[in-house]
């Protein structure tokens, strides 16, 4: 079966290095698949799941915002979070959300509310993708 290259890549390190058969990935335009030899794209992505098909797995990751590039038959997403169900603290990540609703109901400046309004989306994320798949960890 035909596959592209992936590389899924945060500040910190590389979080993802290989080839996949499908990527799934929540943008601005809403929720994209990507197969082998996709025309050449770049769009910002949101905060939410991430599944890539490699073979018989599907590996899940909640990710932040960012940017992906597909050129070449290499896909590369660079973001600010992408953490696998099991790399997930809920109690830590649940408490955060916790406090990025209770900055929201306050009176914020723009840059505050949106920084509390990317906390919430990161959080949820997190949480989402934890609970939905914390049963195949």
């Amino acid at each position: 079966m035909s596959q592209l290259h992936l590389k899924v890549v945060t500040p910190e390190k590389a979080i993802f290095d290989s080839e996949a058969e499908m990527v799934s990935v929540k943008t601005l335009d809403g929720e994209i698949g990507i197969l082998p030899h996709h025309i050449n794209l770049m769009a910002q992505v949101v905060p939410g799941e991430l599944r890539i098909k490699k073979g018989n797995e599907v590996i899940h990751m909640a990710v932040g915002s960012g940017l992906l590039q597909m050129a070449n038959n290499t896909l590369v997403i660079a973001t600010d979070l992408a953490l696998k169900p099991e790399e997930i603290n809920e109690p830590e990540v649940e408490e955060a959300r916790k406090r990025a609703q209770d900055a929201l109901e306050q009176t914020l400046t723009d840059e505050e509310y949106a920084v509390a309004l990317t906390m919430l989306e990161k959080t949820s994320a997190q949480l989402k993708v934890k609970r939905r798949h914390h049963l195949k960890v």
